[in-house]
């Protein structure tokens, strides 16, 4: 949520959650067992109560059963095989909506909405994001950053490769 919430202080048009670990799209052998579909529900409630601009745009979703109960988020990114399946789906938009977490009751309290602010408390926000969820944020986001600086160096291997054999 700090991130969320800095996002918004900061003026972001969007935020996107990646539902699950960036490690369930590059690991075949890995299985994410903590998705963050509240999460992407959480925030947006967020932003609505203090009248953030803005927006949820949730990403990294792995099935169509994860769409559905994200059916109310403000978008989605999807990936082209589960748009086309979405596409072939028959369900009816009755049955999407009773799934959807955005139309179910919620057990939000006020003190899980009031309004947080870090944009000028560095160490606030890293304290915070540090102690929340037990440090996943930050083994998340350091996962991320392994996974990126991995594709980094192999982009970086494949220009090389390309450009010696157009010189030699």
């Amino acid at each position: 949520m700090e991130q969320a919430v800095l996002a918004a202080e900061a003026g972001c048009m969007y935020i996107a959650p990646f539902v699950h670990e960036l490690k369930a799209f590059f690991d075949e052998t890995y299985h994410d067992d903590g998705p963050i579909l509240g999460h992407c529900l959480r925030i947006q409630q967020y932003y609505e109560r203090h009248s953030y601009k803005t927006r949820v745009k949730a990403a990294g979703l792995l099935n169509v059963d994860e769409a559905m109960r994200l059916a109310g988020v403000t978008s989605l990114t999807l990936a082209p095989a589960l748009i086309d399946t979405l596409s072939k789906s028959e369900e009816s938009e009755e049955k999407v909506m009773n799934l959807s977490l955005f139309k179910q009751e919620t057990n939000s309290t006020e003190d899980e909405i009031e309004r947080l602010s870090f944009l000028d408390d560095e160490n606030k926000f890293r304290k915070t994001f540090a102690k929340s969820e037990g440090g996943k944020g930050q083994s998340k986001t350091a996962q991320a950053i392994d996974i990126f600086r991995e594709y980094q160096i192999k982009a970086e291997s494949l220009m090389r490769d390309y450009d010696s054999t157009r010189i030699g």
